[in-house]
C-alpha cells in the first residue's frame, strides 16, 4: 500500500491533517504547509512506506461511528 504525504496550503475549515484511503489502496496524507514542508513531507513518505504493515481499510460505518464519536 503505497502512502503519499503532500505539504499543502489554505485546507478549508482550518483543517491541518486530511487523510485520504482511496479506493487504488493507496493513502494520501494532506498536511498543512505551516506543519511541514516539502522535504518533511518526502521524509514522513519514505518513512510511512518503509513501516506500515499491518493497515487495514475501514467500513464506511465503523468510520461514521468513529466520527460521531468524536464530534458529536
Amino acid at each position: 500500500m503505497p502512502v503519499r504525504v503532500l505539504s499543502v496550503s489554505r485546507m478549508p475549515y482550518n483543517v491541518q491533517i486530511w487523510i485520504e484511503d482511496r479506493d487504488d489502496g493507496s493513502v494520501d496524507v494532506h498536511i498543512d504547509d505551516g506543519l511541514i514542508q516539502e522535504k518533511g513531507a518526502s521524509a514522513l513518505q519514505a518513512i510511512l512506506n518503509a513501516t506500515i504493515v499491518n493497515w487495514k481499510r475501514l467500513d464506511e460505518s465503523t468510520v461514521r461511528r468513529a466520527l460521531h464519536a468524536v464530534t458529536g
